[in-house]
């Protein structure tokens, strides 16, 4: 018996490897099964309708529900006519807007057009972000056929996300820009978190992005209480929402639906989202005629956002002319002064010595606080400049008078430069004095 089951042996020598490689292989196809699941399958048995219409969305928010193999999608869908007042503004505007402007606002390449846009705004169940986060709904507006159509997909389950990430996706695909408000810190990365959590590739990270954010920031953050959305709605729209809900309760209202089924208060949600998206496409029209506005603008904090804004952008002469704005406007004295001195600045950095000078000169004159700088400039234009050491010596003298008693190191600066200005001053006395001889 022995014999027989070493020549079997023999025979099959790799028998036990074989099997021990088909189990490993089985283990390896198992993990890979797990990471990347097979999408095509069905992983869900969809709502039956008696449930779709149970939940009343339909009928209150208008829509429709979409099968996926990851649950049932139900998305809202909404239009808006382009040649509708939206507060101060009709949307159809947005046709007599030059591509290119939305380029040089956000450093984008340029637009195909203005059908090419997406525009995207999350609710989600936490306001601060983390990989714990999920947007709930994702709301997403486009331009078409002078219609702006606002379509929410929106999850009943957290377990159906990944058929709303795909259902996303597909659309967010064809079209070639996302604007957000601010969404680069906030909408995108978060969607790309529950893209890498349901194992799926996140966005493209080439696809141009306008957040509406930071350019409304660089413009209003001086003549605004804040720079919420819906701030600037009610402030530069002129657009007032009637009863709407605040975004910090939207999550707990989510919460509640889920628990209590509770839909009255759910559809405020979509609401809030939903004038979320077309203030999108206002705001959007608004930021770009600022930008290309070159008179003054009503509030002259405004015109000094819009100095600073282009100086930062190198665009100069524009900077200048809305300082120049300012200047012309009445003005706090204290902002007067801080606008004269970024002025001067300017004007020096570009090589107009004497109207920089001008700006030092008044930003010191006695009606405004000290000013250090101001003083700093005259006096090296006047030793530099004109060689005049006694008039640099007198301002010097005219800022030790001046400057508080608590500024040591400015007051220890100044000392040191009166002292050399006199140094330099007895030196070309005493040099006058011996050629003259």
């Amino acid at each position: 018996m022995k014999e027989i089951k070493n020549k079997l042996n023999d025979l099959s020598p790799n028998l036990k490897n074989d099997k021990k490689d088909s189990k490993n292989q089985s283990t390896v196809k198992d993990y890979l099964q797990r990471l990347f699941p097979n999408t095509s399958s069905t992983k869900y048995f969809p709502d039956t309708r008696l449930q779709q219409q149970a939940s009343g969305l339909e009928e209150l928010v208008g829509g429709h529900w979409i099968n996926t193999p990851f649950g049932d999608i139900f998305r809202s869908e909404f239009v808006w006519d382009l040649n509708e007042m939206y507060g101060n503004y009709k949307l159809s505007t947005i046709y007599s807007i030059e591509k290119s402007a939305f380029s040089h606002v956000f450093n984008t390449p340029l637009l195909p057009s203005w059908e090419s846009l997406i525009f995207l705004d999350t609710e989600t169940t936490g306001l601060i972000g983390g990989t714990g986060t999920v947007a709930f709904m994702v709301g997403i507006g486009f331009i078409k056929n002078r219609y702006f159509h606002v379509h929410q997909y929106f999850i009943s389950h957290l377990s159906h996300e990944e058929g709303m990430l795909e259902l996303v996706r597909s659309l967010m695909d064809s079209y070639h820009t996302v604007v957000t408000y601010n969404g680069k810190i906030y909408d995108i990365p978060l969607l790309n978190t529950r893209f890498v959590m349901n194992h799926l590739p996140p966005l493209d990270e080439d696809m141009p992005h306008g957040d509406l954010l930071h350019p409304s920031r660089n413009l209003w953050k001086f003549s605004q209480e804040n720079c919420k959305l819906i701030t600037l709605e009610r402030e530069k729209l002129g657009f007032e929402r009637e009863e709407d809900i605040p975004g910090e309760l939207i999550p707990g209202i989510y919460f509640e639906y889920m628990r209590l089924n509770r839909i009255d208060m759910l559809t405020k949600v979509f609401i809030h989202n939903r004038w979320d998206i077309i203030t999108l496409l206002a705001l959007l029209i608004r930021v770009i005629e600022s930008y290309g506005q070159l008179h003054a603008e009503e509030n002259p904090l405004d015109d000094y956002a819009k100095g600073r804004l282009f100086k930062n952008r190198q665009e100069y002469e524009r900077s200048i002319a809305h300082y120049r704005h300012v200047l012309s406007s009445n003005i706090t004295p204290q902002r007067r002064q801080k606008t004269l001195l970024e002025l001067g600045a300017l004007l020096k950095k570009l090589g107009y010595l004497e109207d920089a000078l001008a700006a030092w000169t008044e930003a010191c004159d006695i009606l405004y606080l000290f000013s250090y700088e101001g003083y700093v400039e005259r006096a090296i234009y006047y030793e530099h400049r004109e060689k005049n050491l006694e008039k640099a010596l007198s301002v010097v003298k005219e800022a030790l008078a001046r400057i508080p008693s608590y500024r040591q190191a400015e007051i220890e600066s100044l000392c040191y430069r009166q002292n050399r200005l006199q140094r330099k001053i007895e030196a070309k006395s005493n040099h006058d004095r011996h050629f003259s001889s």
